[in-house]
């Protein structure tokens, strides 16, 4: 049976590995949570506060509360994707005492939330409780921007760097509609568990007992459809139909209809929406050790050329021949392949033969 020329052969070749799913860089060695930070005061109890009369039930106070000064150990904090990145500026905060407080009046609520350097901090205590209107529970410290979107403004972006320092059952980010509800949320739990809850679906681990380990969160969402990223690899998607209102991003601590039974404490550091360094969140895969160079194809070489078989079909292709052997080597897709002599046209094995001979011994 005569043997056709190996471009019918097929070559599989591996996919390159997708940059969002890359491996990415965490930012510091699990450790001790004290040592990410220092306190200086002390904070009284939820009673206590409420005692002061500066938390008023049934209204958002003007008045807020101030608390213990916290200061961060950035140094555990250097060399993460977002450590560089400044402090967000176009925020707001929602807390159990008011739901929109801009920023000249942050100092006034220092008791569940402030910023040192391009960290946030993000505390609540123990029995603490929403006081600004008649809903129960619902305590909340988080922090959201007036930037928002609705499906067809295209995809919006979201980074930061978490560090649990106390942990707590709640919900530490939300892509929230006030009018069809969050898409997608990402929790903790009392253990330093990290969950991604979908809206529709199944929920996920992203990791457990993240206590005092730093890890990092890309979150993309486009009024509809969502990707959220966990150290840098896609962990999930999904969408959810948002027909009225837009969709604005939410982070901190929320953790409605459950009790505060226990000080909670998070950092959040880096956080951005839409930033122009968002490809520093992504770290390639590390690339490969070089390879020594393949030994060279034994033989004559013959340049690029057209050959020939007996049946009339052709192949363009550089080759190696050595002289006095049964086969002809074809570069073909980038491999050697071998071929018979015998099987080629007559004018390429006479031609073959002439070169043979005019090669000088």
């Amino acid at each position: 049976m005569t043997r056709r020329f190996p471009h019918t052969l097929s070559v599989r070749t591996a996919a390159a590995p997708l940059l969002a799913g890359a491996v990415l860089q965490t930012s510091a060695i699990a450790g001790n949570v004290d040592d990410f930070y220092t306190q200086k005061g002390s904070d009284p109890s939820f009673e206590e506060v409420m005692e002061s009369g500066d938390l008023p039930r049934g209204k958002n106070s003007a008045t807020g509360f101030e608390g213990a000064r916290i200061s961060i150990n950035h140094e555990l904090l250097k060399d993460g994707p977002n450590a560089r990145r400044p402090l967000i500026q176009d925020i707001m905060i929602h807390t159990l005492g008011n739901s929109v407080i801009r920023r000249k009046d942050f100092p006034k609520w220092s008791r569940w939330y402030q910023e040192d350097g391009n960290t946030q901090i993000f505390r609540l205590f123990k029995d603490e409780e929403n006081v600004r209107n008649s809903r129960g529970l619902a305590a909340r410290i988080e922090a959201f921007s007036e930037f928002k979107w609705k499906k067809g403004d295209g995809w919006q972006e979201w980074v930061a760097t978490y560090t649990i320092i106390k942990p707590h059952n709640c919900s530490i980010f939300q892509a929230k509609n006030p009018i069809n509800d969050w898409s997608v949320m990402i929790n903790m739990n009392k253990n330093g568990d990290v969950n991604l809850n979908h809206r529709r679906g199944e929920d996920k681990r992203l990791a457990s007992n993240m206590t005092g380990k730093p890890f990092h969160i890309r979150v993309r969402e486009n009024g509809h459809d969502y990707e959220v990223y966990f150290n840098g690899k896609l962990e999930g998607a999904g969408s959810y139909d948002r027909p009225k209102g837009e969709t604005g991003f939410r982070w901190g601590m929320y953790l409605g209809a459950k009790p505060v039974t226990h000080d909670a404490m998070i950092l959040v550091t880096g956080a951005a929406i839409n930033p122009k360094d968002s490809g520093e969140q992504l770290v390639a895969e590390p690339k490969p050790e070089p390879q020594p160079e393949p030994e060279p194809e034994p033989g004559i070489p013959i340049p690029l050329r057209t050959w020939k078989n007996r049946n009339g079909e052709s192949i363009r292709a550089e080759a190696r021949f050595e002289a006095g052997s049964d086969v002809i080597k074809l570069k073909v897709r980038g491999k050697w392949i071998p071929y018979p002599v015998e099987e080629l046209s007559d004018t390429d094995r006479k031609e073959l033969a002439k070169a043979m001979e005019a090669l000088p011994d």
